[in-house]
């Protein structure tokens, strides 16, 4: 009987996608400047690292050469693209769309045969246009200035698919004032200071400038704010003089994940970490963070049976 109904749940599933397809209105054509034949829509899609959801420091950035051509040819449009870009970062869909109501529906009818609800990756179309014009507002650099402004009152704007996290990485790109409002931003807001620092680790050149900030963020209260900041120290992985014994001080932390952040973000240093070999083997037994000082010590020391 269950089977049954998780059937039809997927039947209406589909046919409510469908429908979605089908009922909602295409976006009318707009005038766009063009550079070698393509509009700027075009070059954004193909600037698009498809990162629209979420903030990740797992990675620095490594664009693709076509990305790279991208970012030159939106550079090229110069003020041209700006209105539109910013116009593109304020994207947001309706709270009461058909899909949001469809997904809704979706979970009482799976509440209430399985007990459960179903999590929904929302990324919509808004918010791919969102990232998209976050990234040719970052291309343009030190262009986007103007709207550093309007920029700084989305970084603390939140409502449903804001452009937080879009702000903070155009921010991290047109100098030192936006680099400025970043650094403060942890003071503000929690989530607006954790974008803050992901953009700043996105933007190495930025980033590098502001290692004592990155420093102090990782003794921070907030275990997100704490975690990036040490995430990012790992990605850099340089001034290891005053990064190392920060990165030490954080591993004895009370908290797991900035443990478990701190010891990953020691091995990115391979042998500069050596000072932190003993710490990181007191670790090897905690099962919050066993594995990752274990894999740490590998890159600090190299295979142990060489």
């Amino acid at each position: 009987m269950k089977l049954g109904r998780r059937k039809i749940l997927i039947c209406l599933g589909v046919a409510i996608a469908v429908l979605v397809v089908l009922i909602c209105p295409k976006e009318p054509q707009r005038r766009e400047p063009v550079y070698r034949g393509k509009s700027l829509t075009q070059w954004l899609k193909r600037l698009d690292d498809g990162e629209a959801f979420g903030i990740s420091s797992s990675a620095l950035p490594s664009p693709a050469p076509a990305q790279i051509e991208a970012a030159e040819a939106i550079r090229a449009m110069g003020p041209d693209a700006l209105p539109l870009l910013m116009k593109d970062i304020h994207a947001s869909p309706p709270q009461d769309a058909f899909r949001f109501k469809a997904e809704e529906v979706i979970n009482h009818l799976h509440q209430r045969v399985f007990g459960t609800r179903i999590w929904f990756r929302d990324i919509t179309e808004e918010d791919k246009i969102r990232w998209r014009a976050a990234q040719g507002l970052s291309a343009l650099g030190p262009l986007a200035k103007p709207a550093v402004p309007e920029l700084t009152s989305l970084l603390f704007s939140n409502h449903f698919h804001s452009s937080i996290k879009e702000s903070a990485y155009v921010l991290a790109a047109v100098g030192p004032e936006g680099i400025e409002i970043l650094t403060n931003a942890p003071k503000r807001d929690e989530w607006s200071g954790m974008c803050a620092i992901w953009a700043l680790g996105q933007h190495p050149s930025a980033g590098t400038k502001v290692i004592p900030f990155l420093i102090g963020a990782t003794s921070s209260g907030s275990e997100g704010t704490a975690c990036g900041a040490i995430q990012v120290l790992g990605l850099f992985h340089g001034d290891s003089e005053h990064v190392i014994p920060a990165l030490m001080t954080a591993m004895a932390s009370t908290k797991p994940a900035v443990r478990a952040n701190a010891a990953r973000a020691l091995g990115a240093f391979g042998p500069q970490a050596a000072a932190a070999i003993p710490s990181l083997q007191s670790l090897t037994n905690d099962p919050a963070i066993g594995p990752a000082a274990l894999k740490a010590l590998h890159s600090i020391q190299g295979p142990l049976d060489r």
